[in-house]
């Protein structure tokens, strides 16, 4: 069985309906904290957006909604095909309580910057406190991929994207380069 196909438009640097791109200044709003309750319908929207764009991520900024929400769900696409799979993470509020001083560098891109991908130095281990969407407050350690994606969506809600956190911008490439020339080879 096949990956599912990463969002086509995002690959051709196209955005999609209702993502909020780089150079929109909800982007870089400030988010504000949001009530276990109140985030019900919008971690249910933030969870049907990811699985129809077939990403990793997605945060309430990059819908247009300036509070502190995310979700994760990291499944193997055509793009990634050998990332790790984890199921679905719903973050209320997170705040990073650790994070170890050894750091990866590896590939990521983002619906809010359509059709480019750029190698970005993250933690390898990362404490994360936050609440679930059923108002549990719980500590919880993500190591590996899992941990580059939780960075990348705490960023969002941080006012940060990923190419603010590249340190060399000549790795910066199109998703199409990507894949025609840096991705690895499958295992």
């Amino acid at each position: 069985m096949s990956s599912p196909q990463s969002g086509s438009s995002w690959a051709k640097g196209v955005a999609d309906d209702g993502v909020v791109t780089i150079g929109d200044p909800r982007l870089k709003a400030p988010t504000t904290s949001v009530d276990t309750a109140e985030a019900g319908e919008l971690l249910k929207t933030l969870v049907t957006r990811l699985r129809e764009l077939h990403g990793a991520g997605l945060a309430a900024p990059q819908i247009g909604v300036s509070v502190r929400a995310a979700v994760v769900e990291v499944r193997k696409t055509d793009v990634f095909p050998d990332r790790p799979e984890t199921g679905l993470i719903q973050l209320v509020d997170p705040v990073v309580v650790g994070r170890s001083d050894a750091t990866v560098l590896d590939w990521e891109g983002c619906f809010s910057v359509p059709g480019y991908m750029g190698q970005v130095p993250r933690a390898e281990h990362l404490t994360v406190r936050y609440t679930t969407e059923t108002g549990e407050t719980v500590t919880r350690e993500f190591t590996g991929y899992p941990a580059r994606v939780v960075q990348h969506e705490i960023d969002h809600l941080d006012g940060v994207v990923y190419l603010d956190r590249m340190t060399d911008l000549t790795s910066l490439t199109t998703a199409q380069n990507y894949l025609d020339h840096h991705r690895p080879p499958s295992a």
